[in-house]
């Protein structure tokens, strides 16, 4: 959401193009002693943990998002200079495809991606994917302004002291985010790790199931980098709020920073589990009755309801005693639990603030009557959406 800092992004490239093809069994040169990596580090104006090098222009990157039990895919292309949806696909599970960040079944996940895009009839084997930011670890420093050599001394030092992973065993990545705000001599920098088996377990996934993995993000930077396509920087503070299947991912944004993110372990799977365990139905028609609100286990949302919003309160209220002169005028809701029925009233009645449930669609350049008809997945499509209109990094 600030301008890039790209003087060591060549060297990067190449690096994450060697790691690429390693994973695909093609020439890399022999792997060497494990050691922790660096990569390319845009991670606020285009958030990518991992992004491959790529040699020609593309006109399709495939937008996909593996959550606990679902996989979401979204692929758009330019059409006379008109931004259109080309698919849309959401195909759900009764069992976990995710586990603390990694993916249980790597041979039923490349079976599924592949699956999917047979059935689809989609083209591009280019996909940009995100990984949960309950599996990455942040960290947010101040510090003089320093040349880019100290500057990456001083990242691998505070990497060693705040990560808690042997430094052989992980990922990280840093981005120079601007001028600190309260103090103009002082620079702030944002520091992103993640482990190495985790991040491999996605590049080898995608390798299964015969794609090209370009990017690897985090879905809370899709997330927030979506709310500001959408809305542009505030002079405010926001809130978004992105509640999955098993974990609720919040962050406040002030202007075109992230202040704050915070992970709830608690999503719409619980909801769809106290209905299933109450009406005895299987899993699939306990989760059709959540999203629809029915009337006869209304009562059972009361609990979900309480916990999401007495969180995001909790936030609110540490977010404005930590910055007594900022004020937060709206909270963002997406995810698959978005439109549970009283949420929105209920936030707004804990915390004071508006509430509205964003919708990625507008971002394509596509008239309203047509995004109307993908008004039943706009809570589901925010991060493959918003990573599919990153093919404009890759070109």
């Amino acid at each position: 959401m600030t301008a890039e800092n790209n003087t060591t992004e060549n060297k990067e490239n190449e690096a994450a193009q060697a790691r690429t093809e390693q994973a695909e069994g093609e020439p890399g040169g022999k792997k060497k002693k494990a050691k922790a990596k660096k990569m390319k580090s845009p991670l606020i104006k285009k958030p990518s943990f991992f992004s491959a090098f790529s040699l020609k222009q593309m006109d399709e990157l495939v937008g996909v998002d593996i959550g606990t039990t679902s996989i979401k895919v979204c692929s758009l292309k330019t059409i006379k200079n008109v931004l259109t949806v080309q698919n849309i696909i959401k195909k759900t599970y009764e069992q976990d495809l995710l586990s603390d960040g990694h993916i249980v079944d790597l041979d039923f996940v490349a079976q599924e991606l592949r699956q999917i895009f047979s059935d689809n009839k989609i083209k591009s084997k280019n996909v940009a994917c995100a990984m949960s930011s309950y599996s990455v670890i942040t960290k947010k420093v101040s510090t003089p302004f320093i040349e880019e050599s100290a500057l990456e001394k001083m990242v691998d030092a505070e990497v060693e002291n705040v990560i808690p992973f042997p430094i052989k065993d992980i990922y990280y990545s840093h981005y120079v985010m601007g001028v600190d705000p309260e103090k103009e001599n002082m620079m702030n920098v944002q520091i992103v790790a993640a482990k190495k088996e985790i991040v491999d377990g996605y590049i080898e996934a995608f390798n299964m199931a015969g794609l090209r993995l370009q990017i690897l993000d985090v879905d809370i930077f899709t997330v927030t980098n979506t709310i500001e396509k959408l809305y542009g920087p505030r002079d405010f503070s926001v809130v978004a709020v992105d509640i999955g299947a098993s974990v609720t991912n919040i962050a406040i944004l002030k202007g075109e920073n992230i202040e704050f993110t915070r992970e709830i372990l608690m999503g719409g799977k619980y909801l769809t589990g106290q209905i299933e365990k109450t009406t005895k139905l299987p899993y699939e028609e306990a989760e059709k009755k959540k999203i629809a609100g029915d009337s006869d286990i209304l009562y059972l949302f009361e609990d979900f309801i309480f916990n999401i919003s007495s969180e995001i309160n909790k936030t609110v209220k540490f977010y404005l005693a930590t910055k007594p002169k900022e004020t937060i005028e709206i909270v963002y809701l997406t995810g698959g639990s978005s439109l549970v029925q009283g949420l929105k009233e209920k936030i707004t009645e804990d915390t004071g603030v508006a509430v509205d449930v964003i919708n990625p669609f507008h971002i394509v350049s596509e008239d309203e009557d047509k995004i109307g008809i993908y008004n039943e997945f706009r809570e589901f499509m925010a991060v493959p959406l918003y990573l599919s209109t990153r093919v404009t990094d890759l070109t």
